[in-house]
């Protein structure tokens, strides 16, 4: 009786990332997919808003308001606040959270206490169960890797606060590295190289928008442009620039740079006959980032091993943790 009672329960996927939340609900789908940021009334904590509507606060705050994020660089900025993000997000499905059963994606960098701070916070919202993964291994899991096999397999996955690069063996990891080389660090570089040029202050969120513009790391037969807005540090006002891709690929290059000094320092410690499965099965990208055009040719010219990625990079974690219901509700039997 205890199986079918637990097998009848409600799944529900969660993955908290620094750029953006998702949570999927069975039978519903993905009812929420939106930005990791809450606005609050800075005196009584008060919920103004949530997801993308507290982003277009973001570089607007009045002296009432603040916004904040629900993680930095794979860290819990405040668990109070989680809890308050996710019972606003889930106060309409009260009915479907009421005792289900949660696979929670976490960061593999998260300390053990952190991990059970962030199981308490969704329990308190009705969840029965809930199991933490790696988000490594999940996002292999949801980009269409078998991960449960004795065939290692390493994931690079480029976040927008961190990245990480882990091996994963037999359903676990069994190493992994992280460097905060991250899309917000390639953010806030092109704020300083447009202020250092330009004489012009961008804002975080402009400054994303010329990331995803015209973020390039190979030669296009015409040049990418676009426009950035932002305050004349000159003039004291509004002002429109045009920025082209050539300004931003030198920025990005950096950055993966450092990315490939944590992949070898993870390569120097892996086992030979982990290195083997590795060089057989190359290396498989996932993350937001993993969208900028080049991606795959730079680590295959740099590593010279094969290279795949995922067509779904950016939900490749919540596929994951979807795709995870059987093994948690096997995972929850094995712990009864």
């Amino acid at each position: 009786m205890a199986r079918v009672s637990l097998r009848s329960r409600k799944h529900i996927a969660i993955d908290i990332g620094t750029s953006k939340t998702r949570i999927f609900i069975e039978q519903l789908g993905m009812v929420f997919n939106e930005a990791s940021l809450i606005a609050q009334d800075y005196n009584t904590r008060k919920v103004i808003a949530i997801g993308d509507q507290a982003k277009k606060f973001v570089g607007k705050l009045s002296g009432a308001m603040q916004i904040k994020s629900l993680l930095k660089r794979g860290v819990l900025t405040d668990i109070n606040l989680l809890k308050q993000f996710l019972s606003t997000v889930l106060s309409k499905y009260e009915d479907e959270v009421k005792n289900s059963v949660v696979t929670l994606a976490c960061p593999i960098s998260m300390p053990l206490l952190e991990r059970k701070a962030l199981i308490e916070a969704v329990k308190s919202i009705g969840a029965s169960n809930v199991i933490v993964e790696d988000d490594i291994k999940l996002a292999l899991l949801g980009a269409g890797f078998d991960i449960f096999t004795s065939n290692s397999l390493m994931c690079l996955d480029l976040g927008a606060g961190k990245t990480t690069v882990g091996v994963v063996n037999n359903g676990e990891t069994i190493n992994f590295k992280w460097s905060k080389a991250s899309g917000e660090v390639i953010d806030q570089e092109i704020i300083k190289h447009l202020k250092s040029k330009e004489g012009i202050l961008l804002g975080d969120i402009s400054a994303e928008a010329v990331k995803i513009a015209v973020g390039t790391i190979i030669k296009t037969k015409e040049p990418l442009k676009t426009k950035a807005y932002g305050y004349d540090l000159n003039s004291s006002r509004p002002k429109e620039i045009e920025v082209q891709d050539k300004d931003i690929s030198k920025i990005i290059l950096s950055v993966f740079g450092n990315i490939t000094t944590t992949i070898t320092s993870l390569l120097e410690e892996t086992q030979s006959e982990v290195a083997g499965d590795i060089i057989k099965n190359g290396l498989i990208i996932t993350g937001g980032l993993a969208k900028i055009p080049g991606v795959k040719l730079f680590f295959e010219n740099f590593f010279e091993i094969p290279v795949t990625v995922a067509k779904n990079c950016s939900t490749s974690t919540i596929e994951g943790a979807i795709m995870h219901k059987d093994k948690t509700f096997d995972i929850i039997e094995e712990m009864e």
